[in-house]
């Protein structure tokens, strides 16, 4: 009897004792847990035409600060050629670009039954178009104003003017002498200013092979 009662003692210190154990382990456990802390829920973003707002706004702001930023650096480099404007008179870029483009040509024309020549400017463009306003510039020398030039165009050394139709009025006017001379001139103003040597003439676009004092057909050259 009183070994049974002994066995039941020892059989209660072990079972209390696993169960301090087990109390501690689990203590342990909590104490040193190890799983990571639940996170907070993601805050939410803020609307999309809201994020496109501030996009267009960030875009806005640095076009404006570029472009302010670029003038002013242009008012700097530019503050140097103002400064050389004012100096030579307050003469203008534009005034300035069109001054080295201007060229000067020798045209030749008829006066009191010889050719004389007269030097005017003009603004340098296109060989046609110097070829166009110096015809025309000739033909305002000769008192011929009712012509005008047409066209103008080159083959190599030869130069093809065609001439609106009082052209052929104002030769039969003047008479075979007077338009051999006005053909002179423009012969020779193609010449010394163009290096064009030969020249057609053309009427309405078109080559005359009779109806005037003169032989329009012909190439003339000096």
């Amino acid at each position: 009897m009183a070994r049974r009662r002994i066995q039941d003692d020892s059989i209660d210190i072990e079972r209390e004792f696993e169960e301090r154990i087990e109390a501690k382990y689990r203590r342990g456990n909590v104490r040193g847990s190890s799983e990571p802390p639940k996170r907070d829920k993601k805050k939410p973003k803020p609307p999309f035409l809201l994020r496109i707002l501030a996009w267009c706004g960030v875009i806005l702001f640095c076009f404006v600060v570029g472009y302010i930023g670029m003038e002013y650096v242009v008012r700097q480099l530019g503050q140097p050629w103002n400064n050389d404007f004012e100096q030579t008179g307050g003469t203008s870029a534009v005034e300035l670009i069109e001054e080295m483009q201007r060229a000067t040509f020798s045209v030749f024309f008829p006066r009191d039954g010889s050719l004389v020549s007269e030097n005017v400017e003009v603004v340098f463009r296109t060989l046609e178009d110097n070829v166009r306003e110096a015809v025309q510039r000739i033909l305002r020398f000769s008192d011929i104003d009712a012509v005008v030039v047409l066209h103008v165009f080159r083959d190599v050394d030869t130069v093809y003017i065609d001439l609106s139709s009082p052209f052929l009025e104002v030769l039969n006017e003047r008479g075979a002498q007077a338009s051999t001379l006005l053909l002179n001139g423009i012969v020779r103003t193609m010449n010394e200013n163009f290096s064009l040597v030969r020249v057609r003439l053309l009427v309405d676009s078109r080559v005359v092979s009779s109806g005037a004092p003169v032989d329009l057909a012909a190439v003339w050259q000096l």
